[in-house]
């Protein structure tokens, strides 16, 4: 059970920060109309152009992986030297197996689901700054149109990185818990 006050806090919180119906859609500006084409190169028709025009895609192509920052696994990886944590520590706090994490480490393109890269920001004790980027490397973000997502965030902005305590949380409110968590721990 959650102390009282904590609990109170968390409500709080949730009644000032929760967005359950979004915000206002805004309208989309009108898409420019299309210009004719009036052939590419030399009068050559577009497909025939774009045939042309090959080897430059493909060098940007090259110039855009070249900028590509770590991946979610390499991020990982890195934060776990970074706090000077074995990773067996890290992975058992964040409730995830041994074979789960072996699949994280090995495969620089894995993709997490978000409540897993939630469970190694708690882990790992991040702010709300490391977490913004560790979740956005596996392509999430927190919103506040989620319940779950702000409860998660209460408990980072408190600095309170008890799994256990935000798995309940999280289930008293009816949300998807980060780990395999049960209410009967």
């Amino acid at each position: 059970m959650l102390e009282q006050g904590l609990n109170e806090e968390l409500e709080q919180y949730i009644l000032l920060n929760y967005r359950p119906d979004g915000t206002e859609e805004k309208a989309f500006a009108e898409e420019p109309k299309k210009k004719a084409s009036t052939g590419g190169v030399l009068g050559i028709g577009a497909p025939f152009a774009a045939c042309i025009a090959l080897p430059e895609f493909l060098t940007g192509i090259e110039s855009l992986a070249a900028k590509l920052e770590m991946s979610f696994s390499e991020k990982l990886m890195w934060w776990i030297k970074e706090r000077k944590r074995k990773p067996v520590e890290i992975y058992s706090a964040a409730g995830v197996t041994k074979a789960h994490f072996a699949k994280i480490r090995n495969n620089v393109q894995y993709h997490p689901t978000k409540e897993t890269v939630l469970a190694f920001v708690v882990a790992l004790h991040l702010s709300m700054d490391e977490a913004a980027d560790l979740l956005k490397r596996a392509g999430y973000a927190l919103s506040e149109s989620r319940l779950g997502d702000m409860i998660v965030k209460f408990f980072l902005e408190m600095k309170r990185y008890n799994i256990d305590e935000i798995n309940e949380a999280l289930y008293t409110h009816d949300c998807k818990t980060l780990t395999n968590w049960r209410g009967n721990k």
